[in-house]
């Protein structure tokens, strides 16, 4: 973590002193920095298995022990729910993380030791299901990190309840509330925050942070979960929510891919014998309570649940991230605002898929191939100790720079680059993302040839409308891996 310096903010004629804030790292300002709490339960485990493997391209600046609904540590009295400790991630996720620290390390040097890491852990409000009466070690950090002069947006990842952010909220509330520069301090740290909900897993979000901060953009992204979260395998293309490519959910496909090595084999299953650490309602890998409770797999390796990998796939470096503008597609799939005071998004309910009719959840089932050959790829770095052995991302460019204009009926011609560090082969596809464009209609994408496309203008168009261009490019590594491009086609 930064070291804290004291700053002075000067609004208007009155010098208003904050405490404990953070001087900006320059040498981290290209990444996103980001946060996560979590009520750390069975699919958090899994999700942050994966979530570590994507630290080498973020800047992580907290994780934060939180409750939720489903699971709270209680006061000391004997009340607590399904609560799993606070030291799984420590003891269990980060010691396996600096088991396999030097592999990673040798397929990109960014990643952050393992110490690192560490002194990010902290414990925040966990006593109860939405308790937010005092501060604690993790919405202290949460408060520090907002009040920084850190220019970046800093990502609140929520994977159970909101409550230890709300209480870093209330906490700034508390202290600035009665300056006469508070509008000026609110207005500022409601730009600065941004909250990535794994649904609302307490009433934090309404009974506080809307009504008192209704100008932080929240991303409310539970409709993933009817991809991510504990969907039981019923069969080949009939699984609630998953896509009918069900191979990367198949524990044909997990046992191999993703529960390998020392890290992987934390990864959980349906019906892999593991259990979680401090939970006495945990039913998985117990045959006869999931069965009973739940559904019945095809395999004991089954996808058990990531639920809260909606919280941070927006934020994955692919060359579509473009968390600042949620409107846009990509692997956390594409938002729409849902209201404006709060400012609260959504999921987009439908796209239109490969044969043009809308399918449910397409904005996130899309990706799903590239998202789990990538994840496959990077469990392989926790055990290939040569980057030769590994397979890596192409880097894949629109040389057209910022967005193209033209009128209709006119063509436009579009360039790309592509470079992969392996000297693999990259295959790659020019295509309209039809839902990230004002143009209601399709038009007609002609490769060229060496990376080259030209698109015509309908002649229907009208002047402003615009048309999304995707250039995609995957490389035929062990585990393909896919990068992307955009750019807007303006009419003129």
């Amino acid at each position: 973590m930064w070291s804290i310096v004291r700053h002075v903010f000067t609004l208007g004629l009155v010098a208003t002193t904050l405490p404990a804030v953070s001087s900006y790292a320059t040498s981290k300002s290209a990444k996103l920095r980001t946060v996560v709490t979590t009520d750390m339960e069975q699919d958090d485990l899994a999700s942050l298995i994966r979530y570590l493997l994507y630290t080498n391209d973020l800047d992580t600046q907290g994780i934060i022990y939180s409750s939720s609904v489903w699971h709270w540590a209680g006061n000391g009295n004997g009340t607590s729910l399904r609560w799993t400790g606070t030291r799984t991630i420590e003891d269990i996720v980060l010691k396996a993380y600096a088991e396999v620290y030097p592999n990673l390390r040798c397929h990109d040097p960014s990643y952050p030791t393992p110490k690192e890491l560490l002194s990010t852990v902290r414990i925040g409000n966990i006593d109860f299901e939405g308790e937010m009466d005092k501060d604690t070690a993790g919405s202290d950090l949460i408060k520090e990190l907002l009040l920084d002069d850190d220019p970046r947006k800093l990502y609140l990842q929520a994977w159970g309840g909101t409550n230890t952010i709300a209480r870093a909220l209330k906490s700034i509330e508390d202290r600035y509330s009665k300056s006469r520069n508070w509008a000026r301090i609110k207005e500022t740290i409601s730009r600065k925050a941004v909250i990535m909900a794994s649904g609302f897993q307490d009433d934090t979000y309404v009974e506080y942070i809307a009504a008192h901060w209704p100008q932080i953009r929240v991303e409310e992204l539970s409709a993933g979960y009817d991809l991510w979260a504990y969907n039981c395998n019923k069969g080949q293309g009939n699984v609630r929510g998953l896509p009918n490519d069900n191979l990367y959910f198949t524990g044909e496909w997990i046992r191999p891919n993703i529960e390998m090595g020392p890290y992987g084999r934390l990864y959980r299953a349906w019906l892999d014998g593991q259990s979680m650490p401090g939970d006495p309602e945990d039913i998985f890998g117990n045959a006869t309570a999931a069965v009973t409770s739940w559904c019945n797999p095809l395999d004991p390796y089954d996808f058990l649940s990531e639920g809260d990998n909606v919280a941070f796939n927006p934020l994955l470096t692919t060359g579509l991230q473009e968390p600042t503008n949620p409107k846009l597609g990509g692997w956390g799939g594409r938002a729409k605002q849902n209201s404006t005071s709060p400012d609260l998004w959504v999921m987009a309910e439908t796209e239109a898929g490969q044969n043009g009719t809308e399918v449910g959840l397409y904005t996130m089932s899309r990706w799903i191939a590239p998202i789990q050959n990538d994840f496959a790829a990077r469990m392989q770095w926790t055990v290939k100790l040569k980057y030769s052995d590994g397979n890596h991302a192409p880097s894949v460019e629109i040389l057209n720079v910022g967005s193209v204009k033209g009128y209709p009926g006119a063509t436009v011609n579009l360039a790309g680059a592509v470079h992969d560090p392996d000297d693999d082969n990259v295959h790659t596809s020019w295509w309209q993302y039809l839902e990230e464009g004002t143009y209601p209609g399709t038009v007609a994408v002609a490769a060229q040839g060496k990376n080259r496309a030209s698109v015509t203008i309908p002649a229907d168009a009208k002047r402003g409308q615009t048309i999304s261009i995707i250039l995609e490019g995957t490389d035929d590594g062990l585990f393909p891996l896919t990068r992307y491009d955009r750019v807007f086609i303006k009419v003129l």
